[in-house]
């Protein structure tokens, strides 16, 4: 049987999983991710293979999963055998609403649904694939935050709470509704490839270049790397560094570079994921300096350093001045450097 061609909701749910995408509602802009945030956890059990254990079932959608995602791109130039992921979430109430909408056009006529999750909340409630959402308990959904107010409403409403939307089908409005319900997700770990040993080797000669003067060549080397496999589930990140000590890294595509023993101060770039935040790109992306912050490293010989992009979670919804995320150092590791 060819895997790929089977229940395309089951593959696509399991992905949403591995990508983090765990959401009351889903809002994106590329085809591809709308339909991944789409699915949830009731079409992987109504699609399930009969007589399978929950942990065959898993290891089955979970080889799926990772054979699209390789074959889709989503790693870039990456080699299969050296792909790495480290998923940290934990325990988790989400609300099980089951819709995906449209947000790309700001909501200025309200959210399009461009589909329900088959067995969903919102399926039940009557929403279809088509409808737009106008108004939800009487706040518009027609601005250009709507996709938030709609993800903060859903979010903040207790099990069995009313939600009655307004919605525009087939150019009549009417009241569409029902009781809000939620699932809690179990803690989550989940790692692919050894993404520690990966990241020092991107270090390795001829990849990475060599920075900065601080100490002497016989005080020895360590690296940084801004290699992508911090545990979101610590609201830890992808960052970029941007600098060290003023000077553009290289190659390009290098994920870890050798600098000398000492202090190294680094501009580093935050890539946290859009759907953390009620505000917008342009918002995000019109800070002063753009949007970069410096960060300072002392440095060990023989020892790399992985940086990360935190997110605060007090400050996730003020863009001003960066408050919503600051550059770290959330993992050193001992090893020699050549």
């Amino acid at each position: 049987m060819d895997m790929k061609n089977r229940n395309p909701w089951r593959r696509r749910t399991l992905a949403a999983v591995v990508a983090g995408l765990a959401a009351a509602a889903g809002t994106t802009q590329a085809a591809d991710e709308q339909v991944l945030t789409a699915a949830s956890a009731a079409a992987i059990h109504g699609s399930a293979g009969a007589g399978l254990t929950v942990e065959q079932r898993l290891r089955e959608e979970l080889r799926v999963v990772v054979m699209d995602l390789i074959q889709s791109g989503a790693f870039g130039d990456t080699a299969p055998q050296q792909i790495a992921l480290d998923i940290d979430a934990p325990s988790q109430k989400v609300s099980n609403l089951g819709l995906l909408v449209d947000s790309k056009d700001g909501g200025a006529e309200g959210l399009r649904v461009l589909a329900v999750t088959p067995g969903g909340n919102a399926e039940r409630m009557g929403l279809r694939a088509g409808d737009t959402l106008l108004a939800l308990n009487g706040t518009s959904l027609a601005s250009p935050d709507a996709a938030a107010t709609l993800r903060r409403t859903v979010d903040a409403m207790p099990d069995g709470g009313r939600l009655d939307f307004s919605v525009r089908r087939d150019g009549r409005v009417q009241t569409i509704g029902g009781a809000a319900s939620s699932v809690v997700l179990p803690a989550m770990h989940l790692s692919i490839g050894n993404g520690t040993a990966l990241a020092s080797a991107e270090g390795s000669p001829g990849q990475g270049g060599s920075y900065g003067n601080t100490a002497p060549a016989s005080e020895g080397c360590g690296r940084i790397s801004d290699f992508d496999v911090a545990p979101s589930g610590q609201r830890l990140h992808r960052a970029t560094i941007i600098s060290i000590d003023n000077v553009t890294p290289g190659p390009h595509g290098a994920k870890a570079y050798r600098v000398s023993a000492g202090t190294h101060v680094l501009k580093i770039g935050e890539q946290i994921p859009s759907r953390y935040f009620s505000f917008n790109d342009r918002q995000r992306n019109a800070q002063i300096g753009g949007g970069y912050k410096t960060l300072t490293i002392d440095v060990a010989p023989d020892t790399t350093y992985f940086v990360a992009a935190r997110l605060n979670e007090d400050q996730r919804d003020n863009p001003a001045h960066g408050a919503y995320w600051d550059p770290v150092v959330w993992k050193q590791v001992s090893e020699s450097c050549r």
